[in-house]
């Protein structure tokens, strides 16, 4: 007798295919409303952050307005009492120091104002790393402590940045010769020659170093090396002696400015 042929065939269907279809609708409706809502979120509280500097920033000018008032009135009656009594220069002074505290704190929310418009509105050119502000203060011990920060110029809100930056300062020696010492040889603490930066918004590389022995500084190196070969290398250099006299400010010292494209 011939085997019987046994079929071990089975057909497996979906039952209420459409049901299927609608709950992965209803799954990538959901997080697109995520996505929206978080997006909303932080441009929400991007522009209360604006708009309370911004508040700042007018109550400051009001003020500047009406100390340079009371400037003008102090010299007048400087010039009438100067012939017969002399004049006290205290108030005068103080009042001159006063609207120059003011300008300074202006012209700092200025910059902030300036810094948070480009996170919040960045242009739509090609996206860069910026290196936004570079600043060295003197401490005990003869250390300086340092902040510089990096952010975004230009590409779409909120798209993540990764790479290596690098910083250097360049110097004499004792003997009269030009050295370039990597950031490992005078930061007080471990760290390395490259280190990681990864923002969506900005990032600062904050801490403090010491030089060594008969070592005169000459110039901070700043190199920024991004992941994506679509964003451009970018190379700064600052003059010590103008970032300590001058103090914070944007792109402070600058001798150099590279960008390379490749």
């Amino acid at each position: 007798m011939k085997p019987i042929p046994v079929n071990n065939k089975y057909l497996i269907s979906i039952q209420r295919p459409h049901l299927w279809l609608v709950s992965v609708m209803v799954i990538i409706l959901v997080l697109i409303l995520l996505f929206w809502l978080t997006f909303d979120y932080g441009r929400k509280a991007s522009g209360f952050y604006l708009s309370e500097t911004e508040n700042q920033i007018e109550l400051l000018e009001s003020e500047i307005t009406d100390l340079k008032k009371q400037n003008e009135i102090l010299h007048r009656e400087r010039t009438k009492l100067a012939r017969d009594h002399g004049i006290d220069k205290d108030a005068s002074s103080q009042v001159t120091k006063t609207l120059s505290e003011k300008q300074e704190q202006i012209l700092e929310m200025k910059e902030e104002l300036s810094f948070y418009r480009s996170i919040v509105a960045p242009s739509k050119s090609q996206r860069t790393i910026v290196i936004k502000k570079i600043d060295f203060k003197p401490e005990a011990n003869d250390q300086y402590s340092y902040k510089i920060t990096l952010n975004h110029d230009g590409g779409k809100l909120g798209v993540l940045s990764r790479g290596m930056v690098e910083f250097a300062v360049e110097g004499e020696q004792a003997d009269g010769k030009v050295v370039r010492l990597d950031w490992p040889t005078v930061s007080t603490t471990t760290v390395s020659k490259r280190q990681r930066f990864g923002f969506k918004f900005f990032q600062n590389f904050e801490g403090s170093i010491r030089f060594p022995a008969d070592f005169r500084p000459i110039s901070i190196y700043v190199r920024v090396l991004p992941s994506s070969s679509s964003i451009p290398k970018v190379e700064e250099v600052y003059a010590w002696e103008k970032l300590i006299s001058d103090g914070e400010q944007t792109n402070v010292g600058q001798i150099e400015n590279k960008t390379n494209e490749n």
